[in-house]
């Protein structure tokens, strides 16, 4: 099968900056007469590796009258970027700014000194939608369209080094002899555990071409109890809607006798279809797919199924993951045929000449996703790779088999390779890399895995709530399958794991306190206690927020518990033990317990919508807190709050501080004249956050308004040289002098608090724990965010010596 070019396009006035003039590129001609020369692209100099071309384009939607016109003219890039804008136009837009760029590989990926190892990589259009809502309200959004640049082997594709554009038919005779190769080189282990080797039930799907499938069950099958080898693979895909699920082929009670005496390939759902079509082609009889193999309306056979589905994916073939739909209402294997294919001709050597291909490869909502690589933009920016169910399928499974919207791409041990490549190509996102091989390092390079592996699901799309829990216990499984035991709710060492901090700041969905004490306490919704992330629905971090507790193994000998654990209940929803659990789960605490009575400053981060939270006594710091919620009134109490104690790690040598400049609103407005700001303050990124406070400044800090400044905490501090000269200067005592200012503790009660030992010989510590609120049931708690206090002023360890202990049940 071979790759079918589109005609050379003709372009219009506008459309000729596509005409690419590489004399005025950035680079010099580079290589060599063995291996050939092309264009040296320096990106270092580019804004965001890309090259902005002279367009401009205002349009009406829906019908687009400008490119409309231009199309009717002739010009075939505009009827290209024509299908392109309305496949993806939104109802509630009436009009379309288009501006073209070329785009660059990431520095990440470009090698040393800033040159590209692929020189242009797609023609990206920034897309801003402008429109109404039903209110009459102004509405904008931003987005990207990113056309892939490719040209078969020749000068043109030496000269731009751009890869050669996909084939016509995904499987295709060299695309199937591809994956089929990758396979036979590579390594399949599998699982030798009595009843693990096969699934429990699997759709057997005929030899090639055959029209009728039937769902067997292995346990009472000859054939699988005869070999321990035989080959299956699995299916990744999305459910899609509501809508879309309900209407899938699938198992259910009523419907399994009728799966297992046969259906037609013609019954099925789209993404099924194709997935059988992948399977004959491969010439593997025997396919799982979750909508057939699990039967859908049977909880207790969900429930089992659930529990196997490490096995399920280790011990298949390999997986095919329909990555370019959206829905199983949608196939994968149809490739878009929006593109077109522009003349080339160098300025710079006469002899290159020829063309190159842009071909739509979808829409992406950030800027940076249309500069990383095919296979980088499918695992972490598409549809498919960030819906929850998918990370576990993917990183258990042993060997993948990716279809993108316009190439597919092999991916094992050894490597992967993509469409109309002739190599493999090392590859640090193979399946089973990040959370499962390390496991075998040892007991905490597991758990941090773990860890890692949380914050990596919870940036994750689910269409239930209620699978929250269920949707990585396999995964979960395999890398703690020995300490299921102390598996909790998704939580392990509850004096480190119960440190997570909700990023509800980066959310755009506003949440006040009063709706998440509501949402913590419904039935209907409930799905973990409080305290743990999986009763969140929202991105976490563990540690608080911008730096961790444990990173690495060492790391765990700096970290101790301040606090006894009491008693823990949490009750299963079935037989996964890393599964759902019940309502009714509590953890009792005894420890240090204060309530919040201190002042907290609320600092909102000029330019931003992120407030900085700061508690304070008599103006000296104490803690900086991070709250569940992100919508918070000027003037919102926190008397009902305590700060609970959970753990301590020691204080690096060279601790270090983030300095912040304050300017109170009182000084905002001198005499009618703001205060001005400084150029770098404003602009560079690294340049020390600006925040508003009101009222006065505290007592001692009366210097200029420009040297006022506060310090923000590094967990992993770095060198503090020109940053104690700054506090010296702004009136806060540097390190040394910071403990010397502290109200003394009270000894006598010093012993009564768990886990906290004496003073003498005592390192400086952080101290961290929870920070909750009064359930309506009397004497319960909720968890409803962290605190952490650094060795400074009053904070750390030794300002909650002497505290009162108490037991607290949190739910």
């Amino acid at each position: 099968m071979t790759t079918t070019l589109p005609p050379l396009a003709n372009l219009c006035e506008s459309c000729e900056v596509l005409d690419l003039d590489d004399s005025a590129w950035p680079g010099d001609i580079e290589g060599s007469d063995t291996e050939g020369y092309h264009l040296g692209i320096v990106t270092e100099y580019l804004d965001s590796n890309r090259v902005k071309l002279d367009y401009f384009l205002l349009d009406s939607l829906p019908d687009l009258p400008c490119l409309s016109d231009a199309e009717q003219k002739g010009c075939d890039f505009c009827s290209v970027l024509k299908r392109a804008i309305q496949k993806y136009a939104r109802d509630a837009f009436d009009q379309v700014v288009v501006q073209l760029f070329y785009q660059c590989p990431n520095s990440e990926e470009s090698g040393d000194s800033g040159q590209s190892g692929i020189g242009i990589q797609s023609l990206v259009a920034q897309l801003l939608w402008i429109g109404y809502d039903e209110n009459g309200d102004h509405l904008s959004r931003s987005s990207w369209l990113r056309f892939d640049m490719g040209s078969p082997p020749g000068p043109v594709a030496q000269w731009l080094r751009l890869e050669s554009p996909p084939r016509d038919e995904a499987l295709c005779a060299e695309n199937v002899r591809m994956i089929l190769s990758n396979v036979e080189q590579s390594n399949h282990i599998r699982s030798s555990e009595p009843g693990t080797v096969y699934p429990t039930r699997l759709v057997d799907v005929g030899v090639e071409e055959t029209n009728v499938c039937r769902l067997i069950e292995t346990h009472s099958d000859t054939t699988f109890e005869q070999s321990p080898d035989i080959p299956y693979v699995t299916l990744s895909y999305c459910w899609g809607s509501m809508d879309d699920s309900a209407r899938q082929f699938k198992t259910e009670r009523n419907s399994l006798h009728s799966r297992l005496s046969g259906f037609g390939i013609d019954q099925v759902s789209p993404s099924l279809h194709d997935a059988i079509r992948v399977t004959q082609a491969l010439k593997i009889r025997y396919l799982w797919v979750d909508a057939l193999c699990i039967i859908q309306d049977d909880d207790e056979d969900w429930d089992r199924e659930s529990t196997r589905m490490s096995f399920v994916y280790q011990n298949a073939t390999l997986t095919i993951c329909a990555a370019a739909s959206t829905s199983s209402q949608q196939g994968f294997l149809k490739r878009d045929r929006i593109a077109t294919r522009i003349r080339f001709q160098s300025r710079l050597d006469e002899e290159v000449s020829g063309s190159y291909t842009l071909r739509l490869v979808g829409e992406v909502e950030e800027g940076f996703h249309a500069a990383v690589d095919s296979l980088s933009l499918i695992l972490s920016h598409s549809y498919w790779g960030l819906r929850g169910w998918v990370l576990q399928e993917y990183e258990l499974s042993q060997r993948a088999l990716i279809f993108g919207k316009t190439k597919l791409h092999i991916i094992t041990e050894n490597g992967f390779q993509s469409e109309s490549k002739e190599t493999v190509e090392t590859s640090e996102c193979a399946p089973g890399t990040l959370y499962i091989k390390e496991a075998q390092n040892g007991y905490y390079r597991e758990y941090l895995n773990f860890l890692s592996l949380i914050e990596n699901y919870s940036t994750r799309m689910l269409s239930n709530r209620s699978d929250k829990l269920a949707a990585i216990s396999g995964l979960a499984n395999r890398s703690l399958s020995t300490y299921s035991r102390e598996y909790l709710a998704g939580h392990m060492f509850p004096h480190i794991d119960l440190f997570w901090t909700a990023l509800v700041a980066q959310s755009p969905t506003r949440l006040t306190r009063s709706v998440l004490i509501e949402q913590l306490q419904s039935r209907e919704l409930y799905i973990a206690p409080s305290w743990s992330w999986a009763s969140r629905n929202h991105l976490i971090a563990f540690g608080d927020g911008q730096s961790s507790l444990v990173s690495k193994e060492s790391d765990f000998s700096d970290v101790r518990a301040e606090c006894d654990i009491v008693e823990s209940r949490v009750s299963l929803a079935g037989l996964n033990p890393f599964g759902g659990v019940k309502y009714g789960g509590s953890l009792v605490l005894r420890g240090a317990v204060v309530p919040l009575l201190l002042h907290v400053q609320l600092l909102p981060v000029l330019g931003s919508n992120i407030k900085l939270c700061r508690a304070t006594e008599e103006g000296r710091y104490v803690a900086d807190l991070n709250f569940d919620w992100n919508d918070s009134g000027d003037r919102e109490s926190f008397e009902e709050l305590s700060l609970v104690l959970i753990g301590s790690r020691k204080a690096e040598e060279n601790l270090s501080w983030e300095p912040m400049k304050i300017v109170y609103e009182h000084e905002w407005d001198d005499n009618g004249v703001k205060i001005e700001l400084d150029d770098e303050m404003e602009t560079s990124p690294d340049a020390m956050p600006t925040v508003i406070v009101s009222g006065l400044p505290p007592r001692g800090h009366t210097g200029l308004r420009k040297e006022r400044i506060i310090y923000h905490h590094y967990l992993h501090g770095a060198s503090e040289d020109t940053r104690a000269a700054e506090s010296i200067k702004a009136g806060y005592p540097p390190k040394g002098a910071a403990r010397a200012q502290r109200r003394a503790p009270d000894k006598s009660v010093i012993s009564t608090a768990p886990g906290l030992g004496t003073l003498e010989n005592e390192d400086e510590r952080y101290a961290y724990g929870i920070i909750i609120h009064p359930a309506s049931e009397l004497g319960k708690y909720l968890r409803v965010g962290v605190f952490l206090s650094v060795p400074r002023e009053q904070g750390g360890l030794d300002y909650f010596r002497g505290r009162p202990v108490q037991t607290v049940e949190i739910i």
